[in-house]
């Protein structure tokens, strides 16, 4: 389970945002030595401009043993250190499940794994558990994640990146596009697609530099 906590007031508006770009940093102590580190994103605007840093705080031991199923915690941060959001996440078997909380630790919502054999799922949940959306990933198409309304709609998306050939084959380093399709979605659904690049990369992209 993955627990979002946004903390303090919020700074960074999102609405203002139809495109945000999730970029992991590479580790290379990991690709040389197979010793699986922290990870680390920057969350940039679509031109290019840093807007936030995230960074996992998890222990070394569950790491190496548990390794994508670890507990663990991401801290989303602004510059002068001032924390945005922290991400908890317990130990699981098969399916990943992610609380989101806002500032006030009001609930926002959740995402939660779905166990599917013709793709990848997650159900994007409010507060009480109603269906806000599904995000979709196809089996033809391993690197798009399509957000619906239950309506049908596609309302955001979130896309893998080519990284390089060198980057690709030996780092589990991946970078993410977080793209809003409608001005109207709202602050709540926004941090809830941004949290989906954190369990899209988790679940699916953290093994692949392990070669």
């Amino acid at each position: 389970m993955l627990i979002i906590d946004v903390r303090g007031p919020v700074i960074v508006d999102l609405t203002q945002h139809q495109e945000l770009i999730v970029s992991q940093q590479a580790e290379y102590l990991e690709a040389f030595t197979g010793f699986e580190t922290a990870n680390r994103y920057n969350i940039l605007t679509a031109d290019g401009r840093h807007l936030l840093y995230a960074f996992e705080e998890s222990g070394a031991i569950s790491r190496q043993l548990l390794g994508t199923h670890r507990p663990l915690s991401i801290h989303v941060v602004e510059d002068g250190s001032h924390n945005v959001l922290t991400a908890q996440r317990s130990f699981f078997w098969f399916r990943s499940h992610m609380h989101v909380r806002d500032g006030s630790d009001r609930p926002l919502g959740s995402l939660r794994r779905r166990l599917t054999f013709l793709g990848r799922r997650f159900s994007l949940e409010g507060p009480d558990g109603q269906l806000i959306a599904e995000v979709r990933g196809r089996m033809l198409r391993p690197n798009t994640f399509m957000v619906h309304e239950p309506g049908g709609e596609e309302v955001a998306r979130v896309t893998k990146q080519w990284g390089g050939i060198m980057r690709e084959a030996f780092t589990d380093a991946d970078t993410f596009r977080v793209q809003f399709h409608k001005e109207s979605l709202d602050q709540q659904f926004r941090m809830l697609t941004l949290a989906a690049a954190f369990a899209i990369d988790l679940d699916f992209f953290e093994s692949k530099g392990r070669r």
